[in-house]
C-alpha cells in the first residue's frame, strides 16, 4: 500500500497502478517592494501542502475510481495515511480521468488519472 484514505479507498501498486506522487509546500510569504533596496518578505499564516497523485489503469474494473470520486463529491476532509505512518487531513481538490482503447461494447481498457489533494491539517507536526 502506498497511500490509504480513510474512506475505503487505497492507492496501491497492484490495484490502482500508482505511478507518480508529487508533493509541494508553499510557506506563505507576502512580498513588499522597497525603493532602492531589496524587497522585504513577511511570513503569513501556516504553510500550504499539496499532494498530486497520477497513475494508469489498464484492463481494470470500469468503476475503479468511482469510490474515490464519490468521496471527493462529499467535499469533506478525510485522513490520508502514508506508508511511513504519517497521517494528514486532506480534501480532494480535483480528479481528472482520461479513458482510451475502447472495445466495441463501449468499455475502455486504459484509464489515466490525476488527482490533487490539499492538506488542511498535518496530524504529525
Amino acid at each position: 500500500m502506498l497511500l490509504a484514505l480513510i474512506g475505503d479507498f487505497k492507492f496501491d501498486i497492484n490495484t490502482t497502478n500508482f505511478e507518480k506522487l508529487k508533493r509541494s509546500i508553499s510557506f506563505g510569504f507576502v512580498k513588499h517592494a522597497r525603493v532602492g533596496n531589496f524587497d522585504s518578505y513577511q511570513a503569513i499564516g501556516e504553510y500550504e501542502e499539496k499532494i498530486d497523485v497520477e497513475g494508469t489503469l489498464i484492463a481494470k474494473s470500469q468503476k475503479q475510481l468511482r469510490d474515490f470520486e464519490l468521496l471527493g463529491r462529499k467535499k469533506e476532509p478525510v485522513t490520508l495515511v502514508l506508508p511511513d505512518g504519517t497521517a494528514k487531513t486532506i480534501i480532494i481538490m480535483d480528479l481528472e480521468e482520461d479513458k482510451s482503447s475502447f472495445l466495441r461494447s463501449g468499455e475502455f481498457l486504459k484509464q489515466v488519472y490525476k488527482t490533487s489533494l490539499q492538506v488542511v491539517e498535518d496530524n504529525d507536526q
